[in-house]
């Protein structure tokens, strides 16, 4: 009788890319210590994350999110602030659960996601997701803010399209400045004149698709019109 071996989807196969770029990037990333080098670095990174979240949502045929750690209670962790992304999925059993896809990984130093310029560019009525999980867990476990700490997210749908309050929304990073906030906690300034040009972008389109945005007059402009 003739054997078989089980061969691999394109999306398995993709996945696996994915994840590789993912930790690729993050032993390097330790090398880099010049802004515009940790920029396209953090570009790599996060395009990376966004195609393994979409591919696992299509090959589990379930809800994935890439998330971005924003928790600043009292405790949480000051440097994996707005630099620490990961995916995690939708438990089938239980819509209301979710189950870590990754173990997670930083930005390189000092680049950070920038919330209120994505929120901006996103336009009125499409806010950033937010949810509480203590990640990274296999087990599956609730979004529970009682028990976890809060991430912004991404959504794709089971058919590897986006979540349909992120159509087409921004998701925007650039050089940052760790600041005292106060009761022993840390921010993040994206004030300081001279890392203006130093960001860039995603934007999620409606079929699951990424597009790169590197050129911060771009960004600029968006974000300056819909701030009117």
């Amino acid at each position: 009788m003739e054997k078989h071996d089980k061969g691999y989807t394109l999306i398995e196969l993709l996945v696996v890319l994915a994840l590789m770029t993912i930790a690729f990037s993050f032993v390097i990333v330790n090398t880099m210590n010049n802004d515009g080098m940790s920029l396209k670095s953090s570009q790599r990174i996060l395009s990376a994350v966004a195609q393994g979240a979409q591919g696992q949502a299509i090959m589990k045929q379930s809800s994935a999110r890439l998330i971005i750690y924003a928790d600043q209670s009292e405790g949480s962790d000051a440097n994996k602030y707005l630099r620490y992304v990961g995916i995690v999925t939708q438990d089938p059993s239980n819509p209301r659960k979710w189950i870590a896809g990754t173990d997670g990984t930083y930005l390189p130093k000092g680049i950070y996601f920038m919330p209120e310029l994505s929120q901006i560019a996103n336009g009125r009525g499409k806010r950033i997701g937010t949810m509480y999980l203590e990640y990274p867990r296999i087990q599956s476990q609730f979004n529970d803010r009682r028990s976890g700490e809060e991430y912004y997210y991404y959504e794709f749908n089971a058919n590897g399209t986006m979540g349909a309050n992120f159509v087409n929304a921004w998701l925007i990073f650039g050089v940052g400045d760790l600041i005292p906030k106060g009761n022993r906690q840390l921010d993040v300034s994206f004030d300081n004149p001279s890392n203006e040009l130093l960001k860039s972008g995603l934007i999620f389109r409606k079929v699951g698709s990424t597009t790169l945005v590197t050129d911060a007059d771009q960004i600029n402009r968006i974000t300056e019109r819909n701030d009117r």
